[in-house]
């Protein structure tokens, strides 16, 4: 039987479903630079077109980059991926109806407007052969689905009933297939499901009566595959639980025998003891980065806290810790911690690099301290920037009336005038003073972005 999955890159083709044409194009264009003419004429047939093999020729002539004449078998190679295209066309219509549970609808889809408009061909065998594809999909699926549910096989007489209802093809070997297949997942998962949850195989017994009462099919095989695979990695999983709560194999195991469980001792030691080295591993990581080395302490209150002490604790613990440590105690660190002035606890770290960790935190406060004043002198100069920028338009406005006044042939001379020419060359003097009052300005205050710059730089290559 053929699955829907694979009608799927043909659906994608199908403009009947899609309505889009720019993919189409680009693909018509490829297939004319090979060459290949009975994927031209699929590709056609896909599309819903009718065979045109003299248009497609003409357009290939256009589009292709082999200026070459087609071959002489062109036109039939054309047309016999045509009718494939065709075919594969009307089939995947007809696999769509069938697998949503629909009776034929090829008189619907025949009629329609696309068809009508795009003049496609029709194919009412294609048609039918795709939807008894799609109708042994759908009863495939519902028998899968019901098989999972753990309901009997039986149920397929339900659903024959229902289709019949419904005057539809009840497709009973699909159907049996998929119950077949769902019935093996349902005792599958009733497998992983009990070694999961540590009930021992022996419930299966009840679940196999439970069956059996019900009329579904047990299939002892598959329960216990399931359940002996799980069954290890319920041991595995109860060890990494118990380690960091406080528990031992001894009462595991004796739980366990006496519900007849299996027991999977080593499997249970290995994860126990890969998680305490995890915790004390994790233990010292986060001690190392700036803490004092608390072993002692950890290991005083490690039974108060629900853990255990494994003989590689110690290895474990200070390896970590002396890792997290080394990227602690760096001056870079320090310097950084400085900035954000979040603390330096520099007696974790070794005695010869204390010194050297405090400089670098000192030098990483003078730092914040100097950007501070930098960004602040930067401001300034930018203030002042804009300031000159006005005042030097105001000065070049200011001149040019005072040419244009004395340019005028019929301005009237006069003490007003005089006056005005007076007053005007006073502005333009303030004006002149005031921009080299912030000329001088705005030079000192860029030496001081730029004392600023080099005390931060200094700062930064001195904590080495």
């Amino acid at each position: 039987m053929i699955s829907l999955a694979r009608l799927l890159p043909l659906l994608l083709a199908l403009p009947l479903m899609l309505g889009g044409c720019g993919a189409a194009m680009k693909q018509r264009i490829e297939a004319c630079k090979t060459g290949d003419w009975t994927q031209i004429g699929r590709t056609d047939g896909l599309d819903g077109a009718p065979p045109t093999f003299a248009d497609r020729k003409d357009f290939c002539d256009d589009h292709g980059d082999d200026k070459k004449p087609a071959a002489a078998d062109a036109g039939a190679r054309y047309t016999a991926g045509w009718e494939q295209g065709n075919r594969e066309m009307w089939s995947a219509v007809g696999a769509i109806d069938g697998a949503k549970g629909l009776q034929s609808q090829y008189a619907v889809r025949a009629a329609g407007d696309e068809v009508r408009k795009r003049k496609t061909p029709l194919n009412q065998a294609a048609y039918e052969e795709g939807w008894l594809k799609g109708n042994s999909q759908y009863w495939e699926d519902i028998g899968k689905r019901e098989g999972t549910e753990g309901r009997p096989l039986a149920q397929k007489e339900a659903n024959r009933a229902r289709a019949a209802a419904a005057q539809l093809r009840f497709d009973e070997a699909a159907y049996t297939n998929g119950w077949h297949a769902g019935n093996r997942a349902f005792w599958h998962e009733a497998g992983l499901t009990d070694a999961r949850n540590g009930t021992p195989d022996s419930r299966f017994r009840d679940r196999a009566a439970a069956a059996r009462d019900a009329g579904v099919q047990v299939q002892e095989e598959v329960y216990r595959g399931a359940w002996n695979a799980e069954i290890v990695n319920y041991w595995r999983n109860l060890g990494a639980q118990d380690a960091v709560s406080g528990k031992e194999f001894g009462v595991r195991g004796k739980e366990a025998r006496q519900k007849g469980l299996k027991v999977f001792e080593s499997e249970y030691r290995q994860a126990w003891e890969r998680r305490l080295a995890e915790h004390w591993r994790q233990a010292g990581l986060e001690d190392g980065y700036g803490k004092p080395f608390m072993l002692e302490e950890r290991m005083a209150s490690a039974a108060r806290d629900g853990v255990f002490v494994i003989p590689s604790t110690r290895d474990i613990y200070t390896k970590a810790w002396e890792e997290q440590n080394a990227k602690y105690c760096v001056p870079d660190n320090a310097f950084e911690r400085g900035r954000a002035n979040t603390g330096m606890a520099v007696e974790v770290c070794r005695v010869e690099l204390r010194n050297q960790l405090k400089r670098a935190y000192v030098s990483g406060q003078d730092f914040e301290v100097a950007a501070a004043k930098r960004a602040q002198a930067l401001s300034d100069a930018n203030d002042l920037e804009g300031r000159l920028y006005d005042a030097n338009r105001r000065l070049g406005r200011l001149e040019r009336d005072m040419r244009a006044a004395q340019d005028a042939k019929d301005r009237a001379v006069n003490e007003e005038s005089k006056k005005q020419d007076r007053r005007r060359e006073q502005e333009r003097r303030e004006l002149i003073d005031y921009i080299r009052r912030l000329e001088w300005q705005l030079d000192e205050a860029r030496r001081w972005v730029e004392r600023h710059d080099m005390q931060m730089q200094r700062l930064r290559r001195e904590i080495y």
